[in-house]
């Protein structure tokens, strides 16, 4: 029968995470920031149109 050892979550991610790879993490999420934010506003200009549109239609 295998004997489970109990392995150290912390010490495993210190030694596989570097700052660096945070660091290009953090580079990548600011860099998509300027293409979420109209997106974003899009969505929600479509919605209410879409929601001015239907209770246009109802209440005619």
């Amino acid at each position: 029968m295998p004997v489970i050892h109990a392995i150290n979550a912390a010490t495993v991610l210190d030694q596989t995470i570097t700052s660096s790879m945070v660091g290009g993490v953090l580079n990548e999420v600011v860099a998509v920031i300027p293409t979420i934010i109209p997106v974003a506003i899009s969505f929600i200009a479509i919605r209410k149109g879409i929601s001015f549109v239907l209770g246009m239609l109802r209440s005619a």
